[in-house]
């Protein structure tokens, strides 16, 4: 069978004997049906989910329940945390000060904020506004995600600027897509450096106040509205669970232009609408303008084509715009953007010459789910009727055997393991430009990892081999794996440690970490 398509001529064909072809489109009892599936296949415990035609909400439904083991359902009103699906909520935020002439897309960045530096001191000086939302930086992707996550932690707005002069450049500046989230961080401030108001509280004025919404929220949320909370969901060692430390919090996150704004599937399909009228709101204002709107969809950063997008998709090209993705997808244009934080996923998806949108918020770490749930809503309406793709994203989501290690991390004992040094010869304080001190300690006979900036990183230090150790987390739903590896001098002592991620699929990446021991401390 094939799993990618049937095809299907998108005109009315009238047989002799009066028959019609499938019309595009998905009922709402299709979609009820394919989300319970997924579901179930994907152990998500709750799903809101919404489609937009023509301007008009033609589906809107929760599913499940906000968390597991309990019956409060999921409803229109459940506030989700919505992840980078904000980046184009932050790119809409600065659209609106380039219509009031107050930025320009080709501005210098320190003409704005000063304070703001890289590594590359000419890139610095040539990196503009739209630079900030194209992730063309030519630093690795990720670079400096330790500083927003886990939550919670020690630092500042000012501290992640600061760190980004730290990172060595992957590539040439502008040459190469590598997503990344600091540099979202530093657009937000541009609001402030131009209007005098924190940037949280520009988007819940100048956009959710004028989409009228309820239960969307960039800045503090009122305690009033601190209910119908949606409660992040992982597997961990075999078994759903909720991540406690992601819950939906009231105050602002240091890292909210990147991916902070909480909502409801009622509100984000207020602010679906608005891109799909491309900044008009029903009465006929704006939000911002029908030029910026066509600015925010043009490509910047072009990207490669798997051959299983050709296939699946019959996409030529993707690119990343201002905020979005961009791709064609079985013949149209596609705007879209995924939102991925620990315990939540999210999607917003234009089909703008069909006048299409659709929303997808779950509670739990579940791209196959995400991934289904979406394809099995947009393809109907593309003329692709007849695929299972509860059935691909099954097979999507068998764990990917590309580990560091020859051996998959669970086959290996990492209790029994034994190294070249006393665990005394390990111990001491040990400074990243960037990240701060870290402290490897012996408690109760055992060594462990202690970061100061970032509590949640905290984990016993289990022996593996010659000088390298198993980073055990405390909090094991941080899903971050770590080899740690000391360089010793002659006489055993440390003199720096690596951290290095066990498998290629981690959700973490401590590549920009340099730890050298402090010797006068």
């Amino acid at each position: 069978m094939n799993y990618f398509r049937q095809r299907v001529v998108a005109v009315l064909l009238i047989s002799l004997a009066g028959g019609c072809a499938t019309q595009p489109g998905i009922s709402s009892k299709n979609i009820d049906a394919l989300v319970t599936k997924a579901m179930q296949e994907f152990s998500v415990p709750g799903v809101a989910v919404g489609v937009v035609k023509d301007g008009v909400v033609v589906h809107a439904a929760g599913y499940g329940v906000r968390e597991l083991g309990l019956a409060d359902p999921v409803d229109l009103q459940t506030m989700f945390r919505i992840a980078s699906t904000t980046k184009a909520i932050t790119t809409a935020s600065l659209a609106i000060l380039v219509d009031e002439g107050k930025l320009s897309w080709d501005d210098k960045v320190v003409d704005y904020i000063p304070e703001f530096a890289l590594y590359d001191p000419w890139v610095t000086k040539e990196f503009t506004v739209a630079d900030l939302l194209t992730h063309r930086s030519g630093l690795e992707g990720g670079a400096g995600d330790l500083m927003l996550w886990p939550k919670p932690n020690e630092f500042t707005r000012a501290d992640l600027i600061k760190g980004l002069s730290y990172f060595k450049p992957e590539s040439a500046f502008r040459t190469e897509y590598a997503y990344d989230n600091l540099l979202y961080i530093v657009a937000g401030e541009l609001v402030p450096a131009t209007t005098g108001m924190a940037w949280s509280d520009f988007v819940d004025q100048n956009i959710f106040g004028k989409l009228g919404t309820s239960r969307c929220f960039a800045g503090q949320i009122p305690q009033q509205e601190m209910q119908n909370l949606a409660a992040p969901h992982a597997i961990i060692d075999d078994e759903l669970r909720v991540v406690e430390r992601n819950r939906t919090r009231a105050e602002v996150d240091v890292a909210a232009a990147a991916g902070g704004v909480r909502c409801s599937l009622d509100d984000m399909l207020k602010w679906t609408r608005l891109q799909l009228a491309r900044g008009a709101l029903p009465d006929g204002s704006r939000v911002f303008s029908a030029e910026q709107s066509r600015i925010m969809w043009s490509p910047q950063t072009i990207q490669s084509v798997s051959a299983e997008e050709y296939e699946r998709d019959r996409t030529h090209f993707k690119a990343y715009a201002l905020g979005w993705r961009l791709a064609d997808v079985e013949g149209y244009k596609q705007v879209a953007h995924t939102g991925s934080y620990t315990g939540f996923r999210s999607t917003v998806i234009l089909v703008p010459e069909l006048y299409l949108g659709v929303v997808i918020m779950l509670n739990a770490s579940a791209n196959a789910a995400r991934g289904a749930i979406a394809q099995g809503i947009v393809k109907p309406y593309l003329g692709v009727h007849d695929a299972d793709w509860i059935e691909y994203f099954s097979r999507e989501d068998e764990p990917a055997i590309d580990a560091v290690l020859e051996e998959e991390p669970e086959e290996i004992d990492f209790r029994n393991g034994s190294v070249d040094a006393s665990l005394a010869n390990y111990v001491g304080l040990y400074r990243d430009p960037w990240f701060g001190d870290v402290s490897i300690e012996i408690i109760d006979g055992d060594l462990w990892f202690v970061s100061e900036k970032s509590p949640k990183m905290k984990g016993q230090l289990w022996p593996y081999e010659g000088h390298t150790f198993y980073a055990y987390w405390a909090d094991q739903t941080l899903e971050a794996d770590a080899f740690v590896t000391f360089e010793v001098d002659a006489t055993g002592n440390s003199l720096r440690m690596d951290v290095k991620q066990v498998s290629e699929e981690a959700d973490w990446d401590f590549t920009d970490l340099d730890l050298p021991r402090v010797m006068d401390e």
